[in-house]
């Protein structure tokens, strides 16, 4: 109908980055398995042996905004980072300490990966049973983009088998999870209702990303993160 759609793709940026790092700290030191242990009344802390993100490979798919800002926070935890994205100039990541790698590469030295990338015919279940098979074993996932980025059962059946450690999970296909979801309930998967950007200060960035978006447009006729560009076309 000729309405120009614009949206907020920066002001949640940091609020995900952190819920990441948070989602794999949680992952590499048994937190919330611990948590619960210890409210059930035991006190059980052999059975929740984790492991540090010092030294270890994060492979971040999809470099990003938000891949950007978890590699920097990675770094800062002394991480070997690489990154996958084919629209991602080499030189961009080195600059930040980060090397580029193909795929394959990065799910075979990779102990953590996280998935920043967007939902095309190439991402979509880029997580099964054969890319699974190319990891090392014991390696942890971490998925706070798109629930349709994991294909659940393939996922949950390499958990079982112990060659992936574990997952934590922030989105679902479809959300909430269906009831027969296989990783829901899974140990070693740890799970939030996605919540990457549900903080207030995410919310007031974009509430502000917002309203800066429409003074642009009508007092100066500047148009930012168009959705449909074909109606400015036309």
């Amino acid at each position: 109908m000729g309405i120009v759609v614009m949206n907020t793709p920066d002001g949640n940026t940091i609020s995900t980055a952190e819920h990441t790092m948070g989602l794999m700290l949680a992952l590499a030191r048994h937190i919330p398995q611990a948590h619960a242990s210890l409210s059930g009344g035991a006190w059980d802390r052999k059975s929740f042996t984790g492991l540090e993100l010092r030294g270890k490979t994060l492979g971040i798919v999809g470099f990003g905004r938000i891949g950007r800002a978890v590699a920097k926070r990675a770094l800062a935890f002394e991480m070997n980072v690489i990154s996958y994205d084919p629209f991602v100039l080499p030189d961009m990541a080195a600059d930040m300490g980060v090397t580029m790698v193909s795929l394959d590469t990065l799910f075979a030295q990779s102990d953590f990966i996280s998935l920043h990338t967007s939902v095309n015919d190439e991402s979509r279940y880029m997580i099964d049973a054969k890319s699974i098979a190319k990891m090392k074993d014991g390696v942890r996932l971490i998925n706070a983009a798109r629930g349709v980025l994991i294909r659940d059962a393939d996922l949950a059946e390499a958990i079982k088998t112990g060659k992936v450690a574990g997952a934590a999970l922030d989105v679902y296909e479809p959300e909430p999870p269906a009831p027969d979801n296989p990783l829901i309930g899974l140990p070693g998967v740890v799970h939030t209702p996605h919540l990457a950007a549900s903080t207030k200060d995410a919310q007031n960035n974009v509430a502000i990303d917002a309203a800066q978006l429409v003074i642009d447009a009508l007092l100066t006729g500047r148009y930012a993160n168009v959705c449909n560009p074909a109606v400015l076309q036309a």
